[in-house]
C-alpha cells in the first residue's frame, strides 16, 4: 500500500521523466537528490547512505521509477517521524531550555512496556548523555528514541 497520494505520484513521475534524458524509465542515482527536491523534500547524503539498500539494487548506476518511490515513501516516512519526535520533545521540554531531564526519561522509558531492565534504561541512557549532565538535548534524544 502507497502513502503517496495521485497527485504526489503525477508530480513524482513529472520531475522523474525531467530526468530521464533518453526516456527510458531511469534515472541516473547521482540525480536522486535533485529530483526529490523538484518534488519538494531535500536529502542529505547521509540519509541517502541509510537508504543504500533502497538505491540502485541491481548496481547499474540507475534508479528505476518504482524505486523512486520506495525511496520517497522512505523519505516521508522519516520525516514524519522527525516531526513526531520534535512534538514529543517539546512536550517534554517543559521549561523550553532545549533539553530534557533524564529522569523524565527514565520515567518514559520505563513505562513503555519494553521489558526494560533498570540496568538496560540506565545504559540507554548514559549513551546519550554522554557528559552526565543529566539532560539530553534534541539530538540526543532522537538517537535514544531511533535506537
Amino acid at each position: 500500500m502507497s502513502k503517496l497520494s495521485d497527485a504526489q505520484k503525477k508530480l513524482s513521475a513529472e520531475a522523474f521523466k525531467q530526468y530521464d534524458k533518453r526516456d527510458e524509465g531511469k534515472i541516473r542515482v547521482g540525480d536522486i537528490s535533485s529530483v526529490m527536491k523538484a518534488v519538494g523534500h531535500s536529502v542529505k547524503a547521509e540519509w541517502l547512505e541509510k537508504m543504500d539498500e533502497f538505491i540502485d539494487t541491481e548496481g547499474t548506476g540507475y534508479v528505476m521509477m518504482d524505486e523512486f518511490l520506495t525511496i520517497l515513501e522512505k523519505k516521508i516516512t522519516t520525516d514524519e517521524d522527525e516531526r513526531e519526535l520534535k512534538d514529543i520533545f517539546r512536550v517534554l521540554d517543559k521549561e523550553k531550555k532545549g533539553e530534557v531531564d533524564t529522569n523524565e526519561l527514565r520515567w518514559i522509558l520505563k513505562n513503555l512496556g519494553d521489558d526494560l531492565t533498570e540496568d538496560d534504561i540506565d545504559d540507554m541512557i548514559a549513551d546519550v548523555d554522554t557528559d552526565g549532565s543529566g539532560f539530553v538535548d534534541y539530538e540526543e534524544f532522537a538517537k535514544l528514541m531511533m535506537e
